[in-house]
């Protein structure tokens, strides 16, 4: 069943929508009729189920059936600080395959190394476009967050912090580390990799190195491996 995102509709009675795209998207995309039913939800942890009612050239008229919990995001908390890539599809990449496996929080930041990509606020919000889609296609119910920081290295307080780096001999392979102190903050170097400065400063934080093993991943699809690993544990 279709699943579409909205924030500031009352869900749970009959409504009457009036957004372009919902009504483009309804009428000539999908090409839904009179009696198909769609699911809309708002990260309040609920789905909606709503009846078509009425399809004009302006509005959608939907009549609300039922709620129902959903079940779909995980327990662990996660939270991607990703250096920014050399590339704005690498960005794209990582924000729609992340809210697939279950990321609830992007962080994008330029490290020492970082490639300089030029944001405005159109492309900010075609990310955001991204993660919605995403979101409706996956089935998760919360809308994960986004940002982009011009600070370097930002290290949240709260939760524990773990950095992807091979090097060192204090550096544990992921299977090895516990989840039960959430939010999981996840941070992934750019292409060039981290900086010795940007090293000791996670260390002077506390900030524990993890590896893969001898693989070495693309830097957006690092983040994606370890999100989906954590998930399962």
């Amino acid at each position: 069943m279709q699943r579409f995102f909205f924030s500031n509709l009352p869900l749970g009675k009959n409504i009457v929508i009036q957004e372009d795209s919902f009504v483009h998207q309804i009428s000539r995309v999908l090409r839904s009729s009179v009696g198909d039913c769609i699911i809309l939800f708002n990260g309040d942890g609920q789905e909606y189920e709503y009846r078509i009612d009425s399809i004009t050239k302006k509005e959608i008229g939907l009549v609300f059936e039922k709620s129902s919990t959903n079940t779909c995001d995980s327990g662990v908390s996660i939270r991607l600080y990703q250096a920014m890539p050399n590339k704005y599809e690498k960005i794209e990449y990582i924000l729609q395959k992340g809210v697939e496996v279950g990321i609830q929080e992007f962080v994008f930041f330029r490290s020492e190394r970082s490639q300089k990509l030029l944001m405005n606020e159109r492309k900010i919000e075609r990310f955001r476009e991204i993660v919605r889609e995403a979101t409706e296609q996956c089935g998760a119910n919360k809308l994960p967050s986004i940002s982009f920081l011009e600070e370097k290295t930002p290290i949240p307080e709260d939760g524990q912090s773990y950095v992807l780096h091979t090097e060192g001999k204090n550096s544990k392979h992921l299977r090895d580390i516990g989840t039960e102190n959430s939010p999981i903050n996840i941070f992934i170097g750019p292409e060039g990799g981290w900086s010795s400065a940007e090293i000791s400063s996670f260390e002077e934080k506390d900030v524990q190195r993890i590896h893969l093993g001898e693989r070495i991943l693309r830097t957006e699809t690092t983040g994606l491996v370890v999100a989906f690993f954590l998930m399962q544990k």
